[in-house]
C-alpha cells in the first residue's frame, strides 16, 4: 500500500505578519465559516479520490501522516478537526502515525489544547517566533512573551509529547547575545523539535516595501549566526537534520521528511500544492475561487504540470540537499542523469559541499547559499543515453 503525506492549509488569520507570504486572510472563522470550509474539503477530498484512480491507476494508498497548517490552523475549533477526521476514517484508508497541528499562541488555552488531543492530533507545532517582546513587536505578531511561555506550558500539560516551535532570528536588533538566550529558552523548556529560520524579506510583503532589501545582516554575520545556532543545538544533544531544523532524536517531523525525501504528498485547501507519481499540481490561492470550482464539480487545481526524470532529479537534489544526511548522487543515475564531476569538486573547492562516498551533503558555508548552489548543479546535469 502507498504512503501518501497528507496535507492541509487553513486560509485564516486573525491578522497578517507583515513578513509572511503564505496565503492567508484576516478572518476568524465562525461554525458557519467552518462548515462551508469543511464541506469544500470533503468535496476536493472527493474529487481527488476519483482523479487519482482514473489519472493515475493510484487505488491502494494510505494517508501515513496529517499535517494542518496556515495561516491559523488553531483558529479552527477541535469540533471542525474531529469532524474532518470521522470523515477520513470512512472514506479513505487513514492510518496516521503523526497529525500535526499548527497554532499561534493567542489561539490557544488549556481546554482547547487539551480537546485537539483528544480529536486525534499528537503533535502540536506553535509559532513562538520570539520569546523577546522586542521581536515579537519586531516581527509584527500579535502575541507577547507571556503568552508564548504559556501556549507552551498548555501543550505540556495537555499531554502532548512531540511539541515543536518556530523561532525567527535575524530581525532588527537581535544581537548574538539574544539570539542564544533564544535558543537555551526553548532548551531548557524542553522542547523536542525547533524550527529555527533566518528572517528572509519576501516580494509583495509589507516588509518588502517597507526595507526594500532581504536582509540587514552580512554575509560574515550571517554565517556567524549559523555557527552559533549549530554549535549552541548540538552541545544540548540536538540533531541539524535539516537546514532550518534541530531535533531530539526520534522527534524528527515525519510530515516534513516526505517532502525532503520527495516522497508522494497531497495538498488540500486554497493555495495547496501535491505530488503525487509524475504529476504535480496547486490549488488557486484565493479562497473564494476554491469554492467556485468545487461548486461547479471543478477540482480547484490551478497548475497540472507533467513532471519527466529530469524534474524529478531537479526535485531530489534541491529537497535532499537540505538534508542533513545529503544526497545520493547515484541514485540519479535512475532518471538518467548524473551531475558533472568537474562541478562537484568546484563546489568542493569553494567548501561548499562535502563528499562521502557516494554522497554529498552542505556545508554550514554551503546552507547559507543553498539556493544557489542547487542552481549551479541544475546547470550541471548531464542526461544520460535512454539504452
Amino acid at each position: 500500500m502507498k504512503k501518501i503525506a497528507l496535507y492541509m492549509h487553513v486560509p485564516f488569520c486573525i491578522k497578517k505578519c507583515p513578513y509572511c507570504d503564505f496565503y492567508s486572510i484576516p478572518v476568524v472563522p465562525s461554525y458557519q465559516e467552518e462548515d462551508l470550509f469543511l464541506e469544500a474539503l470533503k468535496k476536493e477530498l472527493n474529487f481527488l479520490k476519483k482523479y487519482l484512480e482514473k489519472n493515475l491507476s493510484l487505488k491502494n494508498f494510505t494517508f501515513y501522516t496529517f499535517y494542518a497548517g496556515g495561516g491559523t490552523p488553531s483558529l479552527l475549533s477541535p469540533r471542525f478537526y474531529f469532524r474532518l477526521f470521522n470523515f477520513l476514517y470512512q472514506n479513505f484508508h487513514f492510518t496516521p502515525v503523526e497529525l500535526t497541528l499548527e497554532a499561534n499562541p493567542e489561539t490557544l488555552n488549556k481546554e482547547k489544547t487539551r480537546a485537539y488531543l483528544e480529536t486525534g492530533f499528537n503533535r502540536i507545532s506553535i509559532g513562538i517566533q520570539s520569546f523577546f517582546n522586542k521581536g515579537l513587536k519586531f516581527l509584527g505578531r500579535i502575541h507577547d512573551a507571556k503568552k508564548a511561555l504559556k501556549a507552551i506550558e498548555f501543550a505540556q500539560k495537555a499531554g502532548f509529547e512531540k511539541i515543536s516551535i518556530d523561532l525567527i532570528f535575524g530581525w532588527k536588533g537581535q544581537g548574538e547575545k539574544t539570539l542564544k538566550k533564544e535558543i537555551l529558552k526553548a532548551i531548557s523548556l524542553e522542547i523536542p523539535h525547533i524550527s529555527i529560520y533566518e528572517l528572509t524579506i519576501e516580494p509583495f510583503t509589507p516588509f518588502y516595501k517597507k526595507f526594500k532589501k532581504k536582509t540587514w545582516l552580512s554575509d560574515k554575520k550571517l554565517l556567524f549566526y549559523y555557527e552559533l545556532i549549530e554549535k549552541t543545538f548540538k552541545e544540548k544533544g540536538y540533531n541539524h537534520y535539516e537546514i532550518s531544523n534541530y531535533a531530539l532524536k526520534g522527534f524528527e517531523c515525519i510530515h516534513n521528511l516526505f517532502y525532503w525525501k520527495v516522497q508522494p504528498y497531497l495538498g488540500i485547501g486554497p493555495s495547496a500544492v501535491s505530488r503525487i507519481l509524475h504529476l504535480r499540481w496547486e490549488n488557486p490561492r484565493d479562497l473564494r475561487n476554491y469554492y467556485y470550482l468545487l461548486e461547479c464539480n471543478k477540482l480547484p487545481l490551478k497548475i497540472i504540470e507533467k513532471m519527466s526524470e529530469k524534474d524529478f532529479a531537479k526535485e531530489k537534489i534541491m529537497m535532499e540537499l537540505r538534508l542533513e544526511e545529503g544526497l545520493d548522487i547515484e541514485e540519479l543515475l535512475k532518471y538518467r542523469v548524473k551531475i558533472q564531476e568537474t562541478a562537484l569538486l568546484n563546489l568542493e573547492k569553494e567548501g561548499l559541499i562535502k563528499r562521502k562516498n557516494r554522497k554529498i551533503k552542505l556545508t554550514l558555508k554551503g546552507m547559507l547559499i543553498h539556493n544557489q548552489v542547487v542552481s549551479y548543479l541544475w546547470d550541471n546535469l548531464e542526461e544520460l543515453s535512454k539504452r
